[in-house]
């Protein structure tokens, strides 16, 4: 099977190519490099640097390889930004999607896995929130990926296209030996910014402490990038079995508060680094745990990695070894250590 990874460069993205790799597929990845980085691809694979929404860029990509399946990465993901700057969201989430999906058919490509979101929740009502939650986004980057998993829906109705969307709660984590992890330009996750911290001796900044929640701040479940990475494995291989066109949310069922993880981050770090708290931002629900019932039972899946030590210890070697990420992209917000929940 020859798949391809668009976003294949970046956090996520990078480590399902290594799987993919391990299971003995070929992979090609095409990724434009704004927040992707060169060093997270193994050297072996072909890397199509390029816009998705390029059709032209696509055309080539299609036109130089054959492909059976793809999984799609490529988007943008701050919640904060995708607030102030709703347009820039909905044309590079969706309107790029379409042209990725239109090249698609034009090359004959029937199966899809997309790189969906529990921000299609919004503020659930029930906790832990099952596939079958009401969605009602109260963020553009939530409507946009929503708006993607709607589109597939009627795509699968009418057309040969079949796709699986995996509703991602958050993501984090690196590989276990801490050769590769997260390393975003202008990062704003919780789990590396506190890490940031304890490595510059600056406070970490947490925005929000009067949510409806335990102790004030957000509540997250956490899901280690190689389960996440798996289950991109069980979807792909539950649409080559001819799975129908269906979301399943990719959660641990367990959900820690943003303080939680910062009291963590100090403790596995062995560094007391000081929090701060400011107001809160828009666009963050109380909380969001998933229910991932359906996924385990349907496509076999289980998290294996995805207890808080593993996650922030594997996370906190990768920040060690590599102080400045991937060294290629040394952003003015490198320094920043502020946070929220993802």
């Amino acid at each position: 099977m020859r798949v391809l990874v668009t976003g294949g460069a970046g956090y996520i993205g990078s480590q399902m190519v290594r799987q993919l790799l391990e299971n003995k597929m070929d992979v090609v990845v095409a990724d434009s490099l704004e927040n992707g980085h060169r060093a997270a691809v193994p050297v072996d694979v072909p890397l199509r640097v390029g816009d998705i929404g390029d059709e032209k860029f696509l055309a080539d990509v299609f036109a130089r390889d054959s492909f059976d399946a793809v999984i799609h990465f490529a988007g943008y993901i701050a919640v904060g930004e995708s607030v102030v700057n709703p347009i820039k969201y909905f044309r590079n989430n969706i309107e790029k999607t379409i042209r990725l999906l239109d090249a698609m058919r034009k090359a004959n490509v029937t199966r899809l896995v997309f790189s969906s979101s529990a921000a299609v929740y919004g503020n659930p009502t029930q906790v832990p929130i099952p596939d079958d939650h009401p969605k009602q986004p109260i963020n553009p980057y939530g409507e946009s990926k929503y708006l993607v998993e709607k589109m597939l829906q009627w795509l699968g109705a009418a057309t040969p296209l079949r796709a699986i969307s995996l509703r991602y709660f958050n993501a984090c984590g690196a590989t276990l030996d801490g050769a590769f992890g997260e390393d975003h330009p202008d990062e704003g996750h919780i789990i590396p910014l506190t890490l940031r911290a304890a490595q510059t001796g600056k406070p970490f900044l947490l925005f929000g402490d009067d949510y409806n929640t335990r102790d004030g701040t957000c509540i997250r479940d956490y899901i280690h990038v190689l389960d996440l990475a798996d289950a991109h494995l069980r979807a792909l291989d539950a649409l080559t079995r001819g799975h129908k066109t269906d979301a399943y949310n990719v959660g641990t069922g367990r959900g820690y508060s943003n303080r939680e993880i910062a009291e963590t981050a100090r403790r596995i770090c062995g560094i007391p680094f000081e929090i701060q708290f400011a107001p809160r931002r828009p666009g963050d629900p109380d909380e969001l745990v998933a229910d991932s019932s359906r996924l385990q039972k349907e496509l076999g899946w289980q998290p294996r990695y995805s207890d808080l030590e593993t996650i922030i210890g594997s996370a906190w070697a990768w920040h060690k070894a590599h102080p400045n990420g991937y060294g290629d992209k040394l952003s003015g917000q490198r320094s920043a250590v502020s946070g929220r929940a993802q």
